[in-house]
């Protein structure tokens, strides 16, 4: 390659990752050197999580693209799908260069075998399955969680980069209820696919409870400092991150899973929630 020229697929990569509000994220105004190991330690852990979850959101998000082009799905689903597939790219990318300003090395190893979800039973069953947890519920505390750490975050770079990522998921939370709703519409098969998904509730919660360090009880989260003390990179204390999960689940998830047609939803959640020690 001519030195300065790059790639045609650079480029474009380059043009998807600039956040869609505000203007291009500045990380040459962040210095490292202004902060202890002690403190970009456990930072640089928390992007490279993160990280490794967006590639997993967009290895989900890929595989649902196509499924829906096999159900028939009609065009502007296919139009949204691209949206969020861009957007996932552009939180991979964001959280890889955030783990390395933070200290950490140009390319991670994440470890991503495993991430691609097989297809169980009907693939119509299968994408009903993965929209009402991977939109439903993951989406909707995933925004709830950036919207705390945006709030959280007292170093500028990691506002603008939590920032960026917080557009995104609020939209595809919304949106992931609006394709839930169509998706639960009559058919032959909506009773018995929504029965079976309705008793995989206990273990959902389950999954989502240990992703969100909800281990304990909502009295515990709601009594305990939401961040640590010291400069915030974008993250919040295990309790911090309990109690985004408490209220996003009984003021978005659960009544949103009724309005679809879950009536035993705050039944179930009723009984997570009296499991849990305080």
């Amino acid at each position: 390659m001519p030195e300065g020229d790059t790639l045609g697929l650079t480029r474009e990569h380059e043009l998807i990752i600039q956040p869609r509000k505000g203007g291009p994220i500045d990380w040459s105004a962040f210095d490292e050197s202004q902060f202890t190991e002690a403190q970009l330690a456990p930072a640089r852990e928390l992007w490279k999580h993160r990280a490794f979850t967006e590639f997993h959101s967009l290895t989900h998000f890929t595989q649902l693209a196509s499924q829906l082009h096999a159900l028939g799905a009609p065009l502007d689903w296919s139009g949204a799908f691209a949206r969020m597939i861009s957007d996932e790219v552009r939180h991979a990318e964001l959280c890889t260069r955030m783990t390395e300003a933070l200290g950490g090395p140009a390319d991670l190893d994440l470890e991503l075998d495993g991430v691609h979800l097989s297809v169980q039973g009907p693939l119509r069953a299968h994408v009903r399955r993965t929209i009402v947890s991977a939109f439903c519920i993951g989406e909707t505390l995933s925004g709830r969680m950036f919207k705390r750490c945006l709030a959280a975050a007292n170093v500028p770079l990691a506002r603008d980069v939590v920032t960026a990522i917080l557009v995104d998921e609020t939209f595809h939370s919304e949106l992931g209820w609006e394709l839930a709703a169509l998706l639960m519409r009559e058919d032959d098969t909506l009773e018995k696919e929504r029965t079976a998904l309705e008793n995989e509730l206990p273990q959902l919660f389950e999954d989502f409870a240990t992703q969100c360090l909800a281990t304990r009880g909502p009295k515990w989260a709601r009594s305990q400092p939401e961040v640590d003390e010291g400069p915030n990179f974008g993250g919040l204390s295990d309790a911090g991150y309990a109690r985004a999960f408490y209220d996003g689940m009984e003021e978005d998830v659960v009544p949103g899973l009724e309005a679809i047609g879950f009536s035993r939803a705050r039944e179930t959640w009723n009984r997570f929630v009296a499991s849990r020690p305080d």
